[in-house]
């Protein structure tokens, strides 16, 4: 199966795309979205605005298959965002779960309007660890670029509907299912470098489901779910995955990186 690895990393690539990654997917003729779940919808999102700090854990698991072949791997990683150091970052690992994959991960850091990536080669034992930077497009604020800055953004292209209530670690929760739409992702993109990885991964997914476990009182998300299935055509690997982010609101400090560089063509090389 050749191509099971690199489409496992275009999945991490795609839930690194800073929130908007949920967007893609098959969308389904449902019904317009429910009045409750809307004004939760809304809370939510202007509860998310003003939130001065919190971090994340992901977790989950990517499942390929191909004819009687079977491949499976475990996101692990976790976040941070610091309003007032205008900070965020997001680390994600891509690790083994049966033999499956050769680990793999991904760190995205963002300051202000500014996000640095990690050079090619920093990989290697024998080259420094160093970032380097991208100007990051200023028509919107750099919170766009966050965990739930993309989730505002992607409430604005989306139908929600009530699911009722869950508990999320012993903690009541209102359950919210959110369904992008088709006739307004075109509004959508992730605006950072990878656009065109993210949606054309995005335009062969099979499926998409994304589950919001909201706070009852604040409206802030504790837990966000998604599942999604993609490819399987022309005898293609099917690619099943399923990321769970769940939140802790409070003070929190986000590490930099410890070296960065103005461009890309600046980074150290073997």
């Amino acid at each position: 199966m050749p191509s099971t690895r690199r489409l496992a990393v275009a999945g991490l690539l795609v839930a690194l795309a800073l929130g908007a990654a949920w967007a893609g997917g098959a969308f389904d003729r449902r019904p317009p979205s429910d009045p409750a779940a809307e004004r939760l919808a809304n809370r939510t999102a202007a509860a998310t605005a003003d939130v001065p700090a919190y971090s994340f854990t992901v977790g989950g698991s990517v499942v390929v298959e191909r004819g009687d072949e079977r491949r499976t791997a475990a996101y692990d990683g976790r976040g941070a965002f610091n309003r007032s150091e205008r900070a965020y970052r997001i680390e994600i690992a891509l690790g083994e779960a049966g033999g499956g994959f050769d680990a793999d991960s991904e760190t995205r850091f963002v300051r202000g309007h500014t996000l640095y990536t990690p050079c090619p080669y920093s990989r290697y034992v024998n080259v420094e660890d160093v970032s380097y930077a991208t100007a990051l497009p200023e028509n919107r604020s750099w919170t766009a670029y966050t965990m739930l800055g993309g989730q505002r953004r992607l409430f604005g292209v989306s139908r929600v509907y009530d699911r009722g209530t869950d508990t999320v670690d012993g903690e009541r929760a209102r359950v919210v299912e959110v369904v992008p739409d088709r006739s307004k992702l075109s509004s959508l993109s992730a605006g950072v470098p990878g656009d065109d990885e993210v949606r054309r991964t995005n335009a062969g997914a099979g499926n998409l489901h994304a589950t919001l476990y909201l706070a009852p009182d604040s409206a802030l998300p504790l837990r966000v779910v998604v599942e999604r299935e993609r490819g399987g055509g022309f005898g293609g690997p099917t690619v099943r995955e399923r990321i769970i982010y769940d939140f802790d609101y409070g003070p929190t400090t986000v590490e930099p990186p410890e070296r960065t560089v103005r461009s890309e063509d600046a980074c150290p090389r073997p």
